[in-house]
């Protein structure tokens, strides 16, 4: 075979040589693509961001991090119950009850739900439909909402792209300071409780389930929990004991995020045996936020914490716990 000069080379003879390149990468092991977990937040403050990471994220190998605090504007409650709320001065705050009989649709958290927002100044409805400003990396995890019709679950859920993380995310700027009027928004897994909290909230504040605020936000959350029946919460495990779906729905507050919750909800577990481990997955999130075996900072009945003594349910007991996490160390 004689030597040719590459200046000669016909072009048959250089499509050979792309076409044995192509064989070869073909062949070789498949590089794989990086993927960037954000690990910072400019949305919620870092108390927020450390029980975050306690919660799900250090699993994910993800310390986050997150901005300085930032206080809610003034707010006049009209009880010591809701005062303990929001005079907490934490970013998360649990407020709990004492019953196990409800399903779809809870007056007794509608009513608890009533009490906190209506102590918030109002926002007309064009500045709670001003569209949200935070780009949110998506669950890694599908999020089925439960909507119940003739008893029967129906879930339509949507999946995010392998590799991202719930609620880590990044703003293009540091939010400006809160307005006067915060922004509420309501969470709940169920279209009926949705129904009855929006019929008993003022226009402006916003209720809807976590599918519907993925990427968005507001100034205050309430995440209602809704279900208190322990059979019934088994039954729907699927989306009301993941803990990515309880993640992404506290994540979407700026400055706190309010969980109501039946206390039933505490003693269970998933069934599902990769999440064994790591226990109930409400108890993990209030033990990791507020520790074992702390006093609540306000107990009472449901008459007391919303001010009415003539309200249905109005025996059943509240109770107020605001999370105890010290972050001037970081998380630890």
């Amino acid at each position: 075979m004689t030597d040719q000069d590459p200046s000669d080379e016909s072009s048959g003879h250089a499509a050979t040589n792309v076409g044995h390149a192509i064989d070869q990468t073909a062949q070789a092991a498949p590089v794989p693509v990086p993927i960037a977990r954000l690990r910072e937040s400019f949305r919620f403050d870092q108390e927020l961001a450390t029980i975050l990471t306690r919660f799900q994220y250090r699993a994910d190998g993800i310390a986050l991090t997150a901005a300085s605090r930032r206080p809610l504007p003034p707010v006049e409650p009209p009880t010591a119950g809701i005062d303990a709320v929001f005079d907490a001065d934490a970013s998360l705050v649990f407020v709990c009850y004492d019953e196990r009989g409800h399903r779809t649709v809870n007056p007794i958290e509608t009513r608890l739900i009533e009490a906190l927002a209506g102590a918030v100044p109002t926002q007309s409805p064009e500045e709670a439909a001003q569209p949200d400003t935070t780009t949110t990396a998506a669950p890694p995890a599908t999020l089925a909402e439960g909507s119940h019709t003739a008893g029967k679950s129906e879930t339509s859920g949507l999946t995010a792209p392998p590799g991202d993380t719930a609620g880590a995310d990044t703003q293009q700027s540091p939010p400006a300071a809160a307005a006067e009027t915060p922004s509420v928004g309501v969470v709940t897994p169920h279209n009926a409780q949705r129904g009855a909290l929006e019929t008993a909230l003022p226009a402006g504040q916003t209720v809807n389930t976590v599918e519907k605020y993925q990427g968005g936000e507001r100034d205050i959350m309430i995440v209602s929990g809704t279900v208190s029946d322990p059979g019934f919460a088994r039954q729907e495990e699927s989306f009301l004991l993941d803990p990515r779906r309880l993640l992404v729905a506290i994540s979407r507050a700026r400055l706190l995020s309010i969980v109501v919750c039946s206390t039933s909800l505490f003693g269970i577990a998933p069934e599902d045996s990769d999440q064994l481990a790591t226990g109930p997955v409400w108890a993990r999130l209030f033990t990791q936020a507020v520790g074992r075996d702390t006093a609540p900072a306000w107990a009472g009945s449901l008459a007391e914490f919303v001010g009415d003594g003539d309200v249905d349910h109005a025996a059943v007991s509240v109770q107020v716990y605001p999370s105890e996490i010290d972050v001037k160390g970081g998380d630890q």
